[in-house]
Formats: C-alpha cells, sequence, structure tokens
C-alpha cells in the first residue's frame, strides 16, 4: 500500500506537471507583414458588329467575322448597266444622275462596363478619300476623311442597325472601290 501511494503520488505529480507545463505560453517565432493593395476600376465601352437577323436577305449581306469589332462587308460586283453579282445587296440604278447605289445592313453593338454613362454617340470616318465620282454613306450621311455624327443618344446593348451604301457614277472607270470605315462611339 505503500508503494501504491508513492506510485499514485508520483503519477498525480507527473500529471499536475504535465498540466502547469501545457498551460505556458509557447516561445515559438513570429513574424508579420502587411500587404497594402491598390487598385483602380476603369469604366470601358466595346463596339462590335454583328449580322442583322435578315442577314441574307435582300440589303442584308452577311458580315466576315460577324461578333467583333473587325469585320468585312462584300458588296460583291456592280455595273450601272448589270446590277449587282451579290444577291444579299440592294442595287438602286437611278440613285441620282447618271448614279447606281449598292447597299447592305448590318448591327453595331455597343456595351458598357462601370460607368454611369445612359447613353453614346457613334460616329464613322473614312480611311482614305473616295476616287471622284464615289460616295461613301451611312444611313444616306456622307462620310469623309473627318469623323461624321450618325447618332447621339445610343442605348447600350442595344443593336442599331445601320446602311452602307456605295454611290457610283456611271463615269467612274473599272477598278475595286475599298475602303475602312472606322466607327467610333463615345460614353455621354
Amino acid at each position: 500500500m505503500q508503494y501504491e501511494r508513492k506510485f499514485g503520488g508520483r503519477i498525480l505529480f507527473a500529471l499536475l506537471w504535465l498540466l502547469a507545463l501545457a498551460s505556458l505560453p509557447a516561445h515559438g517565432q513570429t513574424a508579420s507583414a502587411q500587404l497594402s493593395i491598390n487598385l483602380t476600376v476603369q469604366s470601358s465601352i466595346s463596339l462590335i458588329f454583328k449580322d442583322n437577323p435578315a442577314v441574307n436577305s435582300a440589303g442584308f449581306c452577311p458580315l466576315i467575322n460577324s461578333g467583333t469589332s473587325n469585320v468585312t462587308l462584300d458588296l460583291g460586283s456592280a455595273s450601272f448597266t448589270g446590277g449587282t453579282t451579290s444577291t444579299c445587296a440592294n442595287f438602286i440604278r437611278r440613285a441620282g444622275p447618271a448614279t447606281y447605289e449598292v447597299n447592305s445592313s448590318f448591327d453595331v453593338f455597343v456595351s458598357k462596363s462601370n460607368t454611369s454613362s445612359p447613353t453614346y454617340k457613334l460616329q464613322a470616318q473614312l480611311s482614305t478619300v473616295p476616287p471622284a465620282n464615289v460616295v461613301w454613306l451611312i444611313n444616306n450621311l456622307p462620310l469623309t476623311t473627318a469623323l461624321q455624327t450618325l447618332d447621339t443618344g445610343n442605348n447600350y446593348s442595344q443593336a442599331v442597325t445601320k446602311t452602307l451604301q456605295v454611290q457610283v457614277k456611271n463615269n467612274v472607270p473599272a477598278q475595286a472601290l475599298q475602303e475602312t470605315i472606322t466607327f467610333l462611339a463615345t460614353a455621354n
């Protein structure tokens, strides 16, 4: 019994010592650091061209690369007496004195993010001066190499249909007419 008392006392002492040791604070190594963060949210708008839902019907040629900001519109070949080879382009023989017109419509789509702008202004300009007796128009507005305002209060995320018109007098020499038209959307 004396042995049990001695042994039980030692066990009790060892348990109390372990409990006391466990309650002591740890003295491990520590370090701290701070990370400061800066972020500027930029507002933005984007402009893309899309095929009009009436694509492939008269006056609605398909855009090559539709759904992007870099598209091509092929109006085929045309002449005053022969019309156009394109089945989707409109051809008007008497668009003016001895002038014919080839035209096709497409959609412009402007979306926004991180801006309170309610509407946008849409402008367009030619990249080069056209040959003599050739006129490029958007919705009957003659284009030049300076920005021309097409619209001043279009709503975002709504397709806006535009008609590209090429008017050619019947004395223009046979040639390929190529032009790049830049569209500019500006938040209001």
